[in-house]
C-alpha cells in the first residue's frame, strides 16, 4: 500500500498564502479528488485551523470544548510535570478532528507559545506521534502548516516531513525569505541527520500578466544559485481579491479562479509527489 508523504508548507516570511495553499490544497484533494487528508496546523497564530473550521462551522465545538480540553495539537507536545511522570504515547483519537470523513485535522493552539521547556525532547514530539500511531498508513497526503519563523515549532514540522513546500510571492523580499529557509533547512539536515526533501516553490498572489518588472524578479530568481537546482510549479495562484479578503472565506475552492487555479496546482502537486517517491508501493 502507499505511505502517505508527510510535507510542510513553509516560508520564513509571512504573508505569502502559506497557510491557503496548505488548506487550499488539503481541501479540494479530499472534497474533489477523493483522497484521505490530515491537515496538522503547528502555527501558533492558527490560521489554517480558523479556515477549516469557518468552512465546516465548527468554530464554537473548538472554542467551548476542542480548545479547552486540549484536543489540539498542544497535547502533542507535552511532557511530563515531574520526574516521577512517565512519559505516554498520545493516542490518535487525543488530538485529531474529523471535518469530513476525507479531510482531518490536528488543531492548531496559540498556547504552545507558552510550552517552552525540554527543547530537546519536545522538537521530536511530531514525528514520533506520527510514528507511534502509524499515521502515514491511514491517509493519502499529510499537510503541515509551519510556522513563517524560526522556532522549536518550524523545526519540529521539518524533522517529521518528508518533504517541504514552498509558498512565495514574487519581490524581493519572499526571495529573501526563500534564502533564509535554505539555510535553516540544511542546518536541520545536518543537526538531526533529517533527509528531507525540497518538493518545489509555488508562486503565490500573482498576477494573470506579469509586469515587466516582476518577470525580471522571477527570472533573476529561478537563475540565481541555488534556486536554479529546484524545482518551480509551473501552476500558480493568481490574485483573486474576493479571496484575499474573505468574502466567502479563504478557501481557494470557494471562488470560481482560484478553485481553477488550486485544481492545476494539486494535480502538479500530485505529480511531483509521486516522481520523487518513486512511485512505488511501500
Amino acid at each position: 500500500m502507499k505511505i502517505a508523504p508527510v510535507i510542510s508548507f513553509i516560508n520564513m516570511k509571512g504573508g505569502v498564502g502559506k497557510t491557503t495553499l496548505c488548506v487550499g490544497i488539503g481541501e479540494f484533494l479530499s472534497n474533489y479528488l477523493n483522497k484521505k487528508v490530515l491537515v496538522i496546523d503547528i502555527d501558533p497564530q492558527f490560521n489554517a485551523t480558523q479556515s477549516l473550521l469557518n468552512k465546516y462551522e465548527k468554530v464554537d465545538e473548538y472554542l467551548n470544548s476542542w480548545q479547552r480540553e486540549k484536543k489540539t495539537i498542544r497535547r502533542i507536545f507535552e511532557t511530563p510535570a515531574s520526574i516521577l511522570e512517565s512519559a505516554k504515547p498520545v493516542p490518535e483519537v487525543d488530538v485529531i478532528t474529523e471535518l469530513s470523513d476525507k479531510l482531518h485535522i490536528i488543531l492548531g493552539d496559540i498556547n504552545i507559545i507558552f510550552d517552552n521547556s525540554q527543547e530537546a525532547v519536545r522538537i521530536l514530539k511530531l514525528k514520533k506521534f506520527i510514528n507511534e500511531n502509524n499515521i502515514p498508513n491511514k491517509y493519502d497526503y499529510i499537510l503541515i502548516d509551519s510556522p513563517p519563523t524560526i522556532s522549536l515549532f518550524t523545526d519540529a514540522a521539518l524533522i517529521a516531513s518528508d518533504y517541504y513546500l514552498v509558498p512565495v510571492k514574487i519581490d524581493h523580499y519572499s526571495v529573501l525569505g526563500a534564502t533564509s529557509l535554505l539555510r535553516v533547512v540544511n542546518n536541520l539536515k545536518y543537526n538531526h541527520s533529517s533527509d528531507i526533501a525540497h518538493l518545489g516553490f509555488i508562486y503565490t498572489n500573482t498576477d494573470e500578466q506579469l509586469t515587466a518588472k516582476t518577470g525580471r524578479i522571477k527570472e533573476q530568481f529561478e537563475s540565481t544559485v541555488p534556486f536554479n537546482q529546484l524545482y518551480f510549479f509551473e501552476s500558480k495562484l493568481t490574485r483573486v481579491r474576493d479571496l484575499t479578503v474573505g468574502v466567502q472565506g479563504n478557501i481557494p475552492s470557494s471562488y470560481q479562479k482560484s478553485r481553477s487555479d488550486i485544481e492545476k496546482i494539486c494535480e502538479e502537486f500530485m505529480a511531483k509527489v509521486e516522481e520523487l517517491s518513486g512511485g512505488e508501493d511501500e
